[in-house]
């Protein structure tokens, strides 16, 4: 990171099954800028265990108590939890799904003035993965996007300023709320608020490779592995 000394805030919702997942995550945040202190924002239903835990450069701060609500509340509502629990005096925000796993990576990976993003984790050197057949957002919604004219990304991580995550995050809780003020809840959830505002904001963005479901591919560019939630009986993400 150019030399300088940052502070890295970790954005992590783990409820119900999902806490099964939250102590390898947190031992492989030690590798992710190993040089540079890193708070988790836990938000969780749980896990009060991890009140003042300290390793390294690693440390867990509790934030106020969410419930495992029905499938997709939690989920819908993830930038909304982000912005509510959001630390202006991190340099650097940050947030990965639970099911995440960190590996050595090249720092290099990041524009540091924009929000890096990942493409989806289903797409491999020789696996062509196709999610339009799967994409049909009501036209009402502030999430509407026509298909196939737009680089489709995943919501499972993203990385930057905290200045302009915190905007992202106040962008998509407004969308969210005129969507639910008229009875609509767009396709898929966050990822696709988070797909619209990146189009809307491309000055802002980054997209990259960065997530995998592919262990054999892991490399220093795209070095998070997405592990099976189904090897935790975790039926929905």
């Amino acid at each position: 990171m150019n030399g300088k000394t940052y502070k890295i805030a970790v954005y992590y919702i783990a409820t119900g099954k999902y806490k099964d997942l939250f102590s390898e995550f947190l031992e492989s945040l030690q590798i992710f800028f190993p040089s540079y202190k890193k708070v988790v924002m836990l938000m969780s239903d749980g896990l009060d265990r991890y009140h003042s835990y300290i390793n390294g450069n690693v440390s867990v701060k509790m934030c106020p108590k969410i419930n495992d609500y029905p499938w997709p509340i939690v989920a819908l509502y993830k930038m909304w939890h982000i912005s509510q629990n959001i630390d202006e005096s991190y340099e650097f925000s940050c947030y990965f799904n639970a099911n995440a796993i960190i590996y050595k990576h090249s720092e290099n990976v990041f524009d540091l003035n924009k929000i890096t993003v990942s493409y989806h984790s289903f797409n491999s050197k020789n696996r062509i993965y196709n999610p339009w057949p799967h994409i049909s957002i009501n036209r009402d919604s502030t999430a509407y996007l026509e298909n196939e004219t737009y680089e489709y990304i995943q919501s499972g991580f993203f990385f930057g300023p905290t200045k302009i995550i915190k905007k992202m995050c106040d962008d998509v809780n407004r969308m969210l709320q005129n969507d639910i003020n008229i009875q609509i809840i767009a396709q898929w959830h966050d990822e696709s608020y988070l797909n619209k505002w990146c189009e809307l904001n491309k000055n802002l963005v980054d997209k990259k490779y960065i997530m995998t479901v592919y262990k054999e591919e892991i490399d220093e560019n795209r070095f998070i592995y997405l592990r099976n939630k189904k090897d935790y009986d975790i039926k929905k993400n």
